[in-house]
């Protein structure tokens, strides 16, 4: 039978065809109901706020309609779909009670929007008020489409690849037109089940921001490893495109000449700003063997760090701040401080812009050890990678000028790092120039043949790229300085990368070696220690290889071969799971290491934990 009813539903005018008077009229399967927007709102549909009903035309099909005119009430049984724009909700049944401005979805009931999708067992929404609740709720989030606009987040997106989904699951989700709220909610990174890996948080939120993106902010909770390890989370979670600082780090730094040695220091990170585009974190750190071994209090064994972020779209630019405190002296406050400040310009051909200040910057130079720069500021450019034509060869460049005070030798040149760091040194000030620029090719050797079915990925995220590869470059550091002086070094280099196993069997399925070689001209020496070069040639070997199931060893050093010292070396003991692994690392030569925690497909970065930069003997390194 078909029927006309007009009906002002709110922003909405309702109309559907009706050509016989009866108390119900039954509408024949198949037949689209549709609302269109008298003024359309301000909100928008995703599957943090489920909520824009009123911002497009909105289609209703099913097997079955029925509308009562005395109730006021229209229902739709089997297959119920009902499109809004991009979204498209499904469910066993479904209920508009025009009267009340509401609607009640039950039985199989979902939500989909582009990648992100969620489920539950009822919903219920409100109209008029713009928000409802859904129960039983499960669905998925993709990572790439959270705090962030514009390209910035489409470039993000591209970066992050595919590999950004997380599940979830809550009792309930309550929901208005900017947010959405969840209780007692498990986020998973793993996409089978029974998960690998689990956050579990009481309370989850969702804001819509300003820019169109959505936050989502899981507060302190739990991470469950294979469901029978609990680790507590005493701090908030906040999830969005952007790396960020695991919820603690741990690790170890005893090598110090000039700075009190710290030993192991545990620092978790608290993240004090919500905006998607400001990031603050108040990182306090604990020295435990200080507490037991220093004559000057307790304050000696707690440090503080923060680390701020301010990113601007629109501009394609980043301001970034960096403190640290090594310890509460106050007689000591100059030398236990450690600071910078960097704003980054990305410019239109991909390459970047950075101006940075930096206060007591600490760099690892080889042979010479650690050597702090007490003030740096400067300017540099960097290009993106160039591919040159069909060549195969990659090219890039980098420009920097700076403004240095620093340890020096400037009445003559020490070409030898152990007279260098026997003689007396001072600190000297002075401009320096560098330009630098690297030519790299790579060259597969072997590459497995494919199989139609490859193993499902089980120790690792992604499938392992197997393969040899024999790689070659040549790299150019040309430095010249306000007093005069200059550093001039070019290298060509040579090695081979070979990955040999899938990492899906329980027993060395897994070997990673490789082996690289560099022998160049250097002509001068910097009056610097920091950036002065004292290995011309040298030799990189590197191995790292699975022992049982997610469990695998390794080490890589780095050799003189003119003195035959080794120059630096790591090593690493890790438990590599799909979803999540934890590493140990340690430089002996370094004195330093580190406990990380990697989830996979999330934004936790656990990043450099060294804290040094390396001494610049190629054109890429850091000034």
């Amino acid at each position: 039978m078909k029927g006309v009813l007009l009906l002002s539903l709110g922003l909405w005018s309702l109309s559907l065809g009706l050509w016989a008077a009866a108390d119900e009229a039954v509408a024949p399967p198949g037949i689209s109901l549709t609302l269109d927007p008298v003024a359309p709102s301000q909100g928008s549909l995703d599957f943090a706020t489920l909520s824009a009903l009123s911002a497009r035309t909105l289609q209703l099909r099913s097997d079955r309609q029925t509308f009562d005119q005395r109730a006021e009430v229209f229902e739709a049984e089997g297959n119920v779909e009902m499109r809004l724009g991009r979204s498209l909700l499904r469910a066993d049944r479904m209920r508009i009670e025009l009267r009340q401005r509401r609607a009640v979805a039950e039985g199989n009931v979902s939500i989909e929007l582009d990648q992100q999708r969620i489920q539950g067992s009822r919903l219920e929404y409100d109209f008029e008020q713009e928000q409802g609740f859904l129960s039983d709720a499960f669905g998925q989030v993709d990572i790439r489409a959270l705090g962030g606009s514009g390209a910035q987040m489409q470039e993000g997106a591209a970066a992050l690849g595919p590999e950004r989904l997380v599940r979830f699951r809550a009792d309930q989700i309550r929901f208005d037109a900017n947010n959405w709220e969840g209780d007692n909610v498990r986020l998973t990174n793993d996409p089978l089940d029974p998960p690998e890996l689990e956050i579990r948080s009481p309370r989850v939120t969702s804001s819509l921001q300003a820019d169109g993106s959505s936050l989502l902010i899981a507060e302190s909770g739990q991470l469950v490893f294979d469901q029978v390890f609990f680790l507590p989370l005493p701090i908030r979670l906040r999830f969005d495109q952007f790396n960020r600082q695991p919820p603690v780090s741990i690790f170890y730094d005893d090598f110090d000449r000039e700075e009190l040695r710290r030993g192991l220091i545990l620092q978790p990170n608290f993240e004090l700003l919500r905006d998607p585009n400001l990031s603050l974190v108040f990182s306090p750190q604990l020295y435990p063997q200080r507490l037991w071994g220093s004559d000057q209090g307790i304050l000696d064994g707690i440090g503080l760090r923060t680390d701020f972020r301010w990113l601007q779209p629109e501009q394609r630019a980043q301001t970034s701040l960096f403190v640290e405190l090594r310890g509460i002296v106050f007689e000591e406050f100059a030398r236990r401080l450690r600071a910078q400040v960097e704003h980054q310009i990305t410019t239109g051909d991909g390459g970047q812009v950075t101006y940075t200040y930096a206060y007591r910057e600490r760099f690892f130079s080889g042979r010479l050890g650690f050597q702090i720069v007490e003030n740096r500021l400067g300017a540099s450019y960097s290009s993106p990678t160039i591919r040159l034509g069909s060549t195969g060869l990659d090219f890039s460049y980098r420009l920097a000028t700076d403004y240095i005070d620093a340890l020096g030798q400037p009445d003559e040149i020490d070409t030898d790092p152990d007279l260098a760091l026997e003689k007396t040194t001072e600190r000297i000030q002075l401009t320096r120039l560098q330009l630098g620029a690297t030519l790299n090719r790579s060259f597969a050797l072997w590459i497995p043949p494919a199989t139609k079915e490859e193993p499902p990925p089980r120790f690792s995220a992604l499938p392992i790229e197997q393969g040899v590869w024999l790689n070659t470059g040549v790299s150019s550091s040309q430095s010249l300085y306000s007093n005069g002086r200059a550093q001039s070094y070019t290298a060509g280099s040579v090695g081979i990368d070979a990955v040999i196993g899938a990492f899906v069997a329980d027993t060395f399925d897994y070997t990673n070696l490789s082996v690289t070689y560099s022998n160049g001209f250097l002509a001068g020496a910097s009056p610097f220690l920091f950036d002065r070069i004292t290995t011309r040639e040298q030799l990189v070997l590197g191995f790292l290889q699975q022992l049982y199931g997610p469990l695998r060893v390794g080490a890589e050093t780095t050799v003189d071969l003119q003195s035959g010292q080794q120059v630096d070396t790591t090593y690493r003991l890790g438990y590599d799971r799909r979803t999540y692994g934890f590493s140990l690392q340690y430089n002996p030569v370094r004195q330093s290491g580190a406990l990380e925690l990697r989830v996979e497909g999330l934004n936790w970065d656990p990043g450099s934990t060294s804290e040094e930069r390396p001494t610049p003997g190629s054109g890429l390194s850091d000034p």
